[in-house]
C-alpha cells in the first residue's frame, strides 16, 4: 500500500461510486497525500453496508442509503440505483465547478489546482446519463490517469 507522507499541495478530491466500487475507492484513498481534501460519496442500499475507511482527515466520506430516499421514479418506493448518486455528482459539481468555471465550448477551465475525480457505479442508468452530460466539460480537468475512471 502507498504512503500518504508524499509531498503534494492539498489535491481536492471527489470520488462516487457504489458498493460495488468500495475496494477501487479503498485503493484511491490509499493513494491519496495526508493533505488531500474533499469528498467521498457511497451509495448503499441501508446502513449495513457501511464499513470503516481510511481517508484523509479532510476528506469527508458519505454514505448515501437508498432506502432512505424516495425515487423520482415511480413507483419505486424508494430510490432507484444510481438515483441518490447522481443528486450527489450533481450538487457537488454545482458547488465546487460551478457553470462559470466553464469555457465557452463548454469545457471546465484549466486550473493549477490538482483534482482527482475518480467515479464509479458503473451499472446505473442515472449515472451513465449524467456522465454523457458531463464528459464534454471534463476534458479540461486536472486528473491522475491511474485514479480516474471512465464510464463505458
Amino acid at each position: 500500500m502507498a504512503s500518504r507522507h508524499r509531498k503534494h499541495t492539498q489535491d481536492r478530491v471527489f470520488i462516487a461510486g457504489d458498493l460495488a466500487d468500495l475496494s477501487a475507492i479503498q485503493h484511491v484513498l490509499a493513494l491519496l497525500p495526508d493533505d488531500a481534501y474533499g469528498q467521498v460519496y457511497i451509495e448503499i442500499l441501508d446502513e449495513r453496508d457501511i464499513v470503516p475507511l481510511d481517508a484523509p482527515s479532510r476528506v469527508t466520506v458519505t454514505w448515501l442509503p437508498r432506502v432512505m430516499r424516495t425515487s423520482a421514479v415511480r413507483p419505486l418506493a424508494f430510490a432507484a440505483h444510481g438515483e441518490a448518486l447522481a443528486g450527489a455528482i450533481a450538487g457537488w459539481l454545482g458547488e465546487w465547478m460551478p457553470g462559470t468555471a466553464f469555457g465557452e465550448n463548454g469545457e471546465l477551465a484549466a486550473s493549477d489546482q490538482p483534482v482527482i475525480m475518480w467515479i464509479g457505479c458503473a451499472g446505473s442508468a442515472h449515472i451513465a446519463a449524467l456522465y454523457d452530460v458531463l464528459q464534454p466539460r471534463l476534458t479540461g480537468l486536472n486528473a491522475l490517469p491511474d485514479l480516474t475512471h471512465h464510464l463505458s
